[in-house]
């Protein structure tokens, strides 16, 4: 077996892939500001489940050189290279790669079987999953309740003008004294979400089919669909769509162990003597979003 962790700015994933590079186990849930303890109960459930030790172990993510540490990584690769190797496993001719996350977003083109070009957002939040969340509960919603009723109103959604996170909550309560319902308006949310992405990556880059949407945000069927609408194209969002990096970190594994000369396998577990591991750089955002996971950045502010 061979294990792919992908440590992120708010959650954490983890994939555990046979030697045909099958999903046997998978794994994804929110760190809370803490990703040792999430790997360390991670691992723990992955060892309840029969997954007691590996041949190899890849981590990814923004936190991966973090991980890699903890769990004596045999390789740590960046997520671009992660999703990318995801994806050509999932659906061979892909060419382009669309990921929304917590924080961040990214926008991965491919040609002839390898990566053409990459964008990653800006500071700007108004097109990631932390901006649907608040949103949402301005309209007292989940991100999922909030799709749901969009998908009410796609032909008459309502319009947002600006990108701004500030701005657009400023239209949302100007739209709701105007007498629009919430369906029009969570429609139009969405579509401000797809514009501020593709404003904020696409510019000079070709969007060609097959197209792929992951990332946490691909869970929410009227992002896909904002998405189809403004692209007129078709959207597909994969089975492993919440584990993208994650898989891709485990078939990098894979990979490694065929190359390399690797032991007789090893356990799943995370390093007890965490003294002289390199905590995360705090965040460099300009508009802190309170989310609690800067490390050491939220608790320097406290």
């Amino acid at each position: 077996m061979f294990v792919g962790i992908d440590i992120g700015s708010i959650s954490a994933k983890m994939a555990v892939a046979g030697a045909r590079g099958d999903i046997l186990y998978a794994d994804y849930r929110f760190h809370r500001g803490n990703p040792a303890a999430c790997l360390s109960d991670m691992l723990a459930r992955a060892r309840e489940s029969g997954h007691r030790s590996c041949r190899a172990l890849c981590t990814t993510g923004s936190g991966r050189t973090y991980a890699g540490a903890l769990l004596d990584a045999d390789i740590v690769r960046n997520e671009i290279t992660a999703t990318w190797i995801a994806a050509a496993r999932v659906e061979p001719a892909v060419r382009t790669i669309i990921e929304i996350g917590g924080q961040d977003s990214k926008l991965i083109t491919l040609e002839n079987g390898g990566i053409r070009d990459f964008r990653l957002n800006s500071v700007c939040a108004a097109g990631t999953g932390s901006f649907i969340e608040q949103q949402s509960a301005r309209l007292g919603l989940t991100p999922d309740g909030l799709s749901d009723r969009a998908m009410g109103a796609r032909e008459n959604p309502a319009r947002f003008t600006g990108r701004c996170t500030v701005f657009v909550e400023t239209e949302m309560i100007n739209l709701q004294q105007r007498g629009y319902g919430v369906e029009s308006i969570a429609a139009g949310l969405f579509d401000a979400v797809v514009e501020n992405y593709l404003n904020d990556l696409s510019p000079g880059v070709r969007i060609a089919p097959p197209v792929l949407f992951c990332g946490g945000v691909s869970q929410l069927e009227a992002v896909k669909r904002a998405f189809e609408a403004r692209l007129s194209l078709e959207v597909r969002v994969p089975p492993a769509n919440t584990i993208m990096a994650a898989y891709g970190a485990a078939l990098l594994a894979s990979e490694w162990s065929g190359i390399e000369t690797p032991g007789p396998g090893r356990g799943l577990s995370v390093r007890i003597d965490q003294e002289g591991i390199p905590r995360p750089e705090s965040c460099t955002r300009t508009d802190c979003l309170e989310c609690g996971n800067c490390m050491p950045g939220k608790s320097d502010r406290l």
